[in-house]
């Protein structure tokens, strides 16, 4: 952890932006992709901070960060609207880089911590209401279990996102950063995109990586395959399209 603050060197905005975004793709090694969506979103950010003459890090607090935010979907200084979705992936951005800043000791104080991505509709089919995704997620079978807590999570971030069966099952456990409450999916053509996750899908996820993965990631036959996948089989490896249909499936019929 850095004593920048201790030793009384103060880092500008556009230095503190360039060491986050050097964490997050040697340290934490996010895909190159990623870190060039953080990349814009943070000099968004950057450019408007240094319009209103903040320049050091050390100097922004709560109120410019939810005014940059509330901007956002409004547009300002020539930057355009954003839809909800983007405006919340943006702060999203912002609330992880000045989270880092603090611990580094960048700036006393984490300012972004109390302003909230905007509210986003919720993506689902226009044949199922959301009193029927209640019903789904709730015919899930038992979370007490491996698989039910893993299609429990599955279900709930299928519908939770708006992602598609294919997007899910491609995750890797590195995309989903339950910290900031935020997935990074790999969409048709390879393009990656940052979505908000709901605090309950949030939580479904967490305790699936912490009781029930590690016991689906040792196979049917007890041995270790250890993978990257965030979704896993019964026997270990990632989770098939047809799998995950098939969860999807049961579940509607169990709550019909």
């Amino acid at each position: 952890m850095s004593t920048d603050s201790q030793s009384g060197v103060e880092r500008t905005l556009e230095e503190a932006i360039a060491g986050y975004l050097d964490h997050i793709a040697v340290e934490r090694g996010l895909a190159t992709n990623t870190v060039a969506a953080y990349r814009r979103d943070l000099a968004r950010y950057e450019r408007w901070c240094r319009s209103r003459g903040s320049t050091q890090i050390s100097l922004i607090g709560p109120q410019q960060v939810a005014e940059f935010a509330g901007s956002l979907r409004r547009g300002d200084d020539g930057e355009p609207a954003l839809s909800a979705a983007s405006a919340a992936r943006v702060v999203v951005a912002v609330r992880s880089f000045h989270r880092f800043a603090a611990l580094e000791g960048w700036s006393r104080d984490d300012p972004a911590a109390e302003v909230t991505p905007p509210a986003i509709p919720r993506r689902l089919p226009k044949a199922l209401p959301y009193a029927s995704i209640e019903r789904l997620i709730e015919a899930t079978p038992d979370p007490a279990t491996a698989v039910g807590a893993r299609d429990r999570a599955l279900v709930e971030m299928l519908y939770g996102t708006g992602t598609r069966i294919s997007e899910v099952v491609a995750l890797d456990v590195d995309d989903f950063d339950l910290e900031a409450g935020v997935v990074t999916v790999t969409g048709k053509g390879n393009k990656q995109r940052r979505l908000p996750v709901g605090g309950s899908a949030v939580r479904t996820v967490q305790d699936y990586l912490v009781r029930s993965r590690p016991v689906l990631a040792q196979g049917a036959r007890g041995r270790r395959r250890p993978g990257a996948a965030l979704f896993l089989g019964v026997r270990g490896g990632r989770l098939s399209r047809q799998g995950a249909w098939e969860v999807v499936r049961t579940a509607a019929a169990a709550a019909d």
